[in-house]
């Protein structure tokens, strides 16, 4: 059985649950998209197209990304062509309805009797109007729907989407990479690596790793830690990544008088260092929406805590179990995110270090996983021809 997964281009964190899907037996994948992308992404390296699969490798067939209209609206050059040149049994596009030729692709597959998926995060609030109608006409064209949570799933089926052509199949990273670094975590040197970053690294550490942009609201972190110095509980924050707001985050810690509590490391892309950073940290802490800096975190064993309204979160929110793994605010509350984050630290104060890691382990090691999504998937294409 061969199946097609096309996509605008193939962003490095993508890379692991297609080379699991890659190595399938019985189903032949091939990756059709643009070797380059949008912006500053990182994408895989095409060379992999020229490894054979078992050695990490992967099928790839490339198209050339036209983007029009203030670039988002696209049409890929070629990828009509090598729907017909090949064999496909289905389909799986990504489901933007902002790309042209995945329309013209969807309907060439469809009227030559192929399966087509739309792999999208989906209904994720209640929407009505003609973009909701738009957008519920090409869903329904698909035979299915990959999406990344449950929520967008429920919402669905209350807008009378049909249940069957529903499936969750979560969302995940480097997961084979990261449960290396993460079993090292239990020997390191705690203190040793707060006294590296901070000038109390006796106290409680908040880490927040990803782009540092006004849409995280990394603000309400440094009000947060504002209200709690103020009340004698003091926490240091480690801001893991790089954006345009560094800059308005510094002037409001020099603010408060916070400098001394506060650290900017940088951008890192190593997974043994942000297993370090995070490990060592007490709570993983994402005001916005929090997305995979959720299965960052709770990956290497630190809880997460973010907000409470589905509309304006992301999908992999519902990894956080409030009281388990984490917990959620009432959102844009400054007040709550704090004794959120104060409850959170003197409930769990002599608790187990471990104890608590294993509870963040649990969800991902059994959903957000490249291993358990590929076979989601592969029994979806399976039962389905």
């Amino acid at each position: 059985m061969k199946v097609a997964i096309v996509y605008p281009y193939i962003a490095h964190y993508r890379l692991p649950i297609f080379s699991e899907l890659s190595l399938t037996k019985g189903i032949e994948y091939t990756m059709i998209a643009d070797i380059e992308a949008k912006l500053s992404i990182k994408t895989i390296d095409p060379k992999l197209g020229e490894i054979p699969i078992q050695e990490g490798g992967l099928r790839l067939r490339n198209v050339k990304n036209l983007w029009i209209y203030k670039g988002m609206v696209l049409w890929q050059r070629n990828l009509l062509s090598l729907l017909r040149k090949n064999d496909f049994s289905a389909v799986i596009f990504l489901g933007n309805t902002y790309y042209i030729s995945t329309w013209a692709g969807l309907f060439y597959a469809k009227l030559n009797g192929k399966k087509v998926y739309l792999w999208t995060h989906g209904v994720t609030r209640n929407e009505t109007g003609l973009k909701w109608k738009f957008r519920r006409f090409f869903y329904n064209l698909s035979d299915g729907l990959f999406l990344y949570g449950h929520k967008a799933k429920e919402i669905m089926i209350k807008n009378d989407f049909a249940e069957s052509k529903l499936h969750v199949v979560y969302n995940s990273l480097d997961y084979t990479q990261q449960i290396k670094y993460r079993a090292k975590i239990n020997s390191l040197n705690a203190i040793k690596k707060k006294q590296e970053l901070f000038k109390n690294p006796e106290l409680p550490v908040l880490v927040f790793v990803g782009r540092l942009t006004n849409q995280k609201k990394l603000d309400m972190i440094v009000e947060a830690v504002q209200i709690l110095a103020v009340q004698d509980f003091k926490l240091n924050t480690l801001f893991i990544g790089e954006g345009q707001i560094v800059n308005d985050l510094n002037q409001l810690i020099n603010k408060y008088t916070l400098e001394d509590y506060f650290h900017f490391y940088g951008a890192c892309y190593e997974e043994s260092q942000l297993a370090e950073l995070i490990g060592v940290s007490d709570i993983c802490v994402s005001p916005g929406e929090v997305g995979l800096t959720a299965i960052t975190a709770l990956t290497y064993g630190t809880p997460v805590i973010s907000h409470d309204d589905f509309n304006f979160q992301m999908p992999e929110y519902e990894v956080i179990i409030p009281g388990v793994n984490g917990d959620l605010f009432k959102r844009g509350s400054i007040n709550d995110l704090a004794e959120k984050i104060k409850n959170w630290l003197l409930k769990n104060k002599t608790a187990s270090r471990d104890k608590i890691r294993a509870y963040c382990y649990q969800n991902i090691d059994t959903k957000y996983n490249p291993k358990n999504q590929a076979q989601i998937i592969n029994e979806i294409i399976t039962n389905e021809q």
